[in-house]
């Protein structure tokens, strides 16, 4: 795990228990005092699970407790640390928040700190009581209870209100040669006992969309040519005049390539039904209802199979797509290959007929796009990866200098520590060769009658 996940534990221990039992812990987990909450520093998850266990036993509580305490307490760090507007901006209410959490984990792994860590994803369904049922996904088995303490102190600190968690399924999942652990949460809003009006857990909860919008929305997609006129035929009728007000303004799928370039739309068999103008150019032969999407793309993350399925069980999660046969040519043995990569969300149109890709390039330097022969003018203006590429050069370089001033400090204390033993080694030599009285006047730099 990410060293910035130690220090948050360092943080944790030495504030409610004090420095010395956190150094207890250390000497338990085999650490050297210094060494185990190193930020920039990347540690196996054998290393993160035996500073864990340390805990508990020093401590003197379970495992769940100390992951689910550490949950609880990541938010409160992580808002100390820079992130608090950030994650206030997130989304409206609990659901979006939680849904939005696996883009923010990517951004963090991939892009701020360049981890390519292994995050887990995550997935809102909104109940007709207004409960909210989390599914999480995870490669690391155990953890689950690190989410009871972010989602209840998320809920406590941005949108001032208290929910109650219970656990309501726990599995395996074999996909293939991926087994990922799913756990379903429900999460239930406590009344407020003042009587004060609470701002629900879901927007979804508060409103419905009524079927005069379900039928607009379908008449766009298909003015668009996105969806098939013929699944209208069967819809029923809303009122003439709303139909007027509202108008009908069609965009043809030329143009829709052209507004977004890197889009793709497949059917659940995975053929092409129509793409951008960025896939056409690149892709030439690529054709409709032959070329299969797997042909282009290799699914980076969600660390999942690529089907039709697993696109409805991580529908939520952000999907990043390797553009196959772009940037895999090295001309030293020793270079690495830059790789084109999509990054976007997944859309069900016309009742799941079809999956609509949303998506930009994944670039977030100018040296990325150099490296990888693009361009900003291969991105629409309305495409948010300018401003990102532009603001993220002065995160990154921020970070840089702060994991190369952790470097510095921690030679400079390793010098310091060389300096003390040859400085011990000089004072021993000192007394075989003099009289005590003599070597103690040398140290404090008196001169010596040589008589």
């Amino acid at each position: 795990m990410f060293g910035w996940i130690h220090e948050s534990f360092r943080q944790l221990v030495t504030r409610k228990y004090g420095k010395d039992i956190w150094e207890k812990i250390v000497h338990m987990a085999k650490f050297e005092l210094g060494t185990e909450s190193e930020i920039a520093h990347y540690y196996n998850d054998d290393e993160t699970l035996r500073l864990v266990n340390s805990m508990a036993n020093v401590i003197g509580i379970p495992i769940e407790e100390i992951w689910e305490a550490y949950g609880g307490f990541l938010i409160q760090f992580t808002m100390e640390t820079g992130w608090d507007e950030l994650l206030r901006a997130m989304a409206p209410d609990l659901e979006g928040f939680l849904d939005s959490l696996d883009s923010l984990h990517y951004f963090i792994d991939h892009v701020v700190y360049k981890t390519k860590l292994r995050g887990p994803s995550f997935r809102c369904d909104v109940q007709a009581d207004g409960t909210l049922l989390l599914h999480y996904y995870s490669k690391r088995s155990g953890l689950y209870p690190i989410v009871k303490g972010v989602v209840r102190e998320v809920a406590r600190r941005i949108y001032d209100t208290e929910v109650v968690m219970k656990v309501q399924e726990r599995k395996q999942e074999h996909l293939d040669a991926f087994v990922t652990e799913h756990v379903v949460f429900v999460i239930t809003q406590i009344e407020n006992a003042n009587s004060v009006q609470q701002k629900s857990i879901s927007s979804k909860a508060d409103s419905q969309i009524d079927l005069s919008t379900v039928l607009f929305i379908r008449r766009r997609l298909t003015a668009w040519k996105l969806v098939p006129h013929h699944s209208l035929t069967d819809s029923p009728k809303i009122p003439k005049d709303s139909e007027q007000e509202e108008g009908i303004y069609e965009i043809s799928s030329t143009d829709f390539g052209l507004a977004f370039p890197y889009h793709i739309c497949f059917d659940p068999d995975l053929f092409l039904e129509h793409f951008g103008n960025f896939i056409k150019k690149t892709y030439p032969n690529a054709t409709r209802q032959e070329t299969r999407v797997t042909d282009l793309l290799e699914l980076v993350h969600p660390e999942v199979p690529f089907s039709y399925e697993s696109i409805k069980y991580y529908k939520n999660s952000l999907f990043v797509f390797r553009l196959k046969g772009l940037g895999d040519i090295v001309h030293n043995p020793s270079d690495e290959a830059k790789t084109v990569l999509l990054k976007g969300s997944m859309v069900f149109i016309d009742e799941g007929k079809y999956i609509l890709y949303m998506c930009s390039v994944n670039v977030t330097t100018v040296r990325e796009l150099i490296e990888r022969n693009l361009h900003l003018s291969d991105m629409q203006r309305h495409d948010g990866t300018r401003d990102v590429i532009m603001l993220n050069q002065s995160r990154m370089s921020q970070v840089e200098l702060n994991r190369t001033l952790e470097e510095t400090t921690k030679k400079l204390k390793k010098m310091a520590q060389e300096l003390e033993i040859e400085k011990q080694k000089t004072d021993e030599l000192l007394c075989e060769l003099m009289p005590a009285s003599v070597a103690d006047s040398l140290r404090s730099g008196k001169t010596m009658d040589a008589s």
